[in-house]
This record gives structure tokens, sequence and C-alpha cells, in this order.
């Protein structure tokens, strides 16, 4: 992608363990144009979230990123040192933390908590400019009685506010990639189709790229124009929403969608059969090959390359492997 903000490249994320190595996040290669929705779906524990960790630098050990590049702006995020780096994070990239009361200090107040992220990326800007920015920004994100709230503690505001608070720092020095991990966990309907109306209006604003790791396959048809879907730390399917939704490839991706739940229908509700394998122990071949119902003897033995169906719609999966001779996506 020749316009692209960011791109992820083969990275590896690793955790040294005493048990053993776990691959977090194994050869993961993901793009986001500038002012681009994409949605990175799977289930808990397949490295959505660690991808983003890798990205803002915020790995902690036995944690480390041992392979792979991360441009952003043309620029080598893991040749950056951590000081160099401080200064991208939190002012060009920002992140929504997945739960806002464990994210928010309780004995701060939240007005404070954002305007000290404001002054840490702009010195020239004075404490009252930037109480004004945030009270702007507050307003900006639909917190009701801004000037009040701003002098509020956490546990005063409700969910909802509190994620708006979250928005609000992550948006308050106008980022150009905007990371939400699960901005929507823990709020009822309502109040998430309100933060995911606000996030669409503030994206369409500031042109803000946004990078939305989710469960909720409705929130990707709602918010993401491209979708990476994820197991076990590597991507198993990606192109446009539109495409996957329409033709669905991958036998884990058609698991996904048949685990929504349809109101109008009496059938039990489908789940993908058996267990998500242990990080440390995965299973030879495709990692997806013991639950899958379309597993063949050579997926127990061989790890399948990425091959393209149609264009720019990538599966991890032999189901799709190309003619002999033909070249898959990773070797051209």
């Amino acid at each position: 992608m020749e316009d692209a903000l960011l791109q992820i490249r083969d990275l590896h994320t690793t955790f040294y363990t005493r048990d053993g190595l776990v691959r977090a996040v194994d050869g993961v290669s993901i793009e986001i144009a500038a002012g681009e929705s994409v949605g990175i779906v799977g289930e808990s524990g397949c490295g959505k979230s660690m991808t983003a960790m890798s990205l803002m630098g915020l790995l902690k050990k036995p944690g480390k990123v041992d392979g792979g590049t991360i441009l952003f702006n043309g620029q080598d995020l893991t040749a950056m040192g951590p000081k160099e780096r401080r200064k991208l994070m939190g002012n060009r990239i920002s992140m929504i933390f997945q739960e806002p009361m464990t994210s928010l200090n309780p004995v701060t107040t939240v007005g404070r908590q954002v305007r000290e992220a404001l002054l840490l990326h702009n010195k020239e800007m004075s404490r009252t400019q930037a109480r004004d920015r945030v009270i702007q920004v507050f307003q900006l994100v639909g917190i009701p009685d801004a000037a009040k709230r701003y002098h509020e503690y956490p546990h005063q505001l409700s969910g909802g506010l509190r994620q708006r608070v979250m928005i609000a720092m992550a948006m308050v020095c106008d980022p150009g990639l905007l990371i939400a991990d699960e901005p929507t966990t823990a709020l009822d309907v309502t109040i998430e189709a309100q933060i995911l109306h606000l996030m669409k209006q503030l994206q369409e604003e500031k042109g803000t790229a946004v990078m939305m790791i989710t469960h909720n396959l409705g929130v990707v048809a709602q918010f993401c124009t491209r979708l990476y879907v994820m197991y076990a730390g590597k991507v198993m399917e990606s192109g446009t929403v539109r495409e996957i939704f329409k033709n669905v490839c991958h036998p884990y991706t058609e698991g996904l969608m048949r685990s929504v739940p349809d109101m109008e229908s009496k059938e039990r509700l489908y789940n993908i059969r058996g267990m998500v394998p242990s990080m440390l122990h995965l299973p030879k071949g495709c990692r997806f090959c013991p639950r899958c119902q379309y597993s063949m003897a050579k997926c127990f033995e061989q790890e399948p390359g990425l091959y393209e169906p149609s264009p720019g719609h990538l599966v991890r999966c032999f189901l799709f492997e190309p003619e002999k001779g033909e070249e898959s996506h990773e070797q051209k």
C-alpha cells in the first residue's frame, strides 16, 4: 500500500517464560492508510492486543519484539530509542484501553489527567491554555457540563462518561493513528452506539486513522472498511469488510460469522468446536486444523501460506492453495 500511514511487516513478539517461548505475535503484517478504519478480530488470546502493545512500546519483560518492522509515516518504531518513541506515543499515536476504570488514576481528577497528557507533548502551552483545550475536547466528545466534569474523579462518572474521557485523552493531541482496544466493552448497546458514532464523527472531522480491536463483528461491519482476522498469533484472513462478509473464505472466519446470534433463528447457537490451543504447545501444521471441519492430512503436517483467492483478499488455508507453478502471496 503506497499511501500507508502504518505498515507492520512480519512482526514477531515473544514472551520468554520459564515454561518456554510464547510467540504471542508470529509474523503479523498489517497496513493502515491515513484516515482509514481497520478492524482486528479474533478470540481472546489470539494476539490482537499484543500487536497493539508491541506497536505502542508497552511490552514489559519477559515480552520482547524480536523481529519485523513497524513503520509509521516511514519511521521505523522498532529502531527508535525509548525517549524518541515516547514523543510519538500519546501524541501522533494514541490508544484507548479496554477498561477505563483501571486505565484512569482514581485519585486524580479526569481533567487533570487529560491535561497532563496534553502538556507532556506541548511544552510551550500554559496550564490555563491546556485546561481550556481539555474542556473544549470534553465538549467535543459529548461530555455534558464539561467545565464541572473537569474537576471530578473517575468514580464520580458513569461508564459511558469514563469512556468519553479516555477518547478525549486519546484525541487531545490530534493523533494521526488511534488504536481502540475494545472501546465499548462493558457498555450497554445504547452507549456503545453513541461511542461508535462519536469516534466515527471525530475520525471524519480530524482525518484520524483507526485500528479497531474487537470481538464484535457488528462493530466491524458498522465502523471499519478493512478487516484482519487473527488466530493463535497469526493473521488468518484479511481484506475489505465488504469482501470478507460477502465471501467468507477461512474456516475460522466462517465459524466466527456463524457464532453471531440470530434473534429470528430457533436453532441452537453455533460454536466453534474445540479450544484455542496453548501458545506454549501449538499444533504442528495449521494452527486451526484441530478445530477445523475441513482439515486434511496436509493441514496437520505443513503450515499454509497466505493465498489470494481474489484481489486484495488473503487467506491462510490450503483450501485456497494455487495450482502448482503459481506463487503464494508471500512468495510474490
